[in-house]
């Protein structure tokens, strides 16, 4: 299986490309489609990049958060929204992160709505709740529960009320 025209159409609207290097969130280097590494090396100030240097490299890198999905989700059956917001998942918070993740437990365990419940606890940046960062992850959620517009344009006002009622809902 292969991340989508969907699943990457989904991460280039949250990643959106840039140009020239520059600070993130997180305080690291990024340029291109979210990239902060580029053939290994760590992307630094005043780094530019084309917009079809940056496709390329966006294919090459997917091939290594596809391969950490597959090795990851040890279940057959995940349709291609599921895989898609996995990928898309694992790509934003790193393969380690990914794998160490709840949200792997819950897939390998078939617990799907159990998953859908906890990508907006991944919405944190340099340990700050980011409003951009539960944007994604609503909308990755959204792609793998297979909603049909899964972009989210607008976060809820009670967005962390929602958080709080998961966590006591899990006591």
């Amino acid at each position: 299986m292969k991340i989508s025209k969907r699943g990457i159409d989904l991460l280039k609207h949250f990643e959106s490309y840039e140009m020239k290097a520059y600070k993130c969130p997180a305080d690291v280097w990024t340029i291109g489609w979210g990239f902060t590494r580029v053939d290994g090396v760590k992307v630094k100030e005043d780094d530019i990049m084309t917009s079809e240097e940056a496709n390329l490299e966006l294919i090459k890198q997917l091939r290594t958060y596809e391969n950490v999905v597959k090795k990851a989700i040890m279940i057959k059956k995940i349709n291609q929204n599921q895989y898609d917001a996995l990928v898309s998942l694992c790509y934003n918070i790193g393969g380690s992160s990914f794998r160490r993740s709840d949200i792997v437990k819950l897939v390998n365990n078939r617990n799907f709505i159990g998953a859908c419940r906890i990508f907006n606890l991944w919405s944190k940046a340099a340990k700050k709740r980011s409003k951009g960062l539960l944007r994604r992850r609503m909308a990755e959620r959204n792609l793998f529960c297979s909603w049909p517009d899964p972009i989210v344009k607008v976060v809820p006002k009670n967005y962390q009320e929602t958080l709080e009622n998961y966590k006591e809902s899990e006591k």
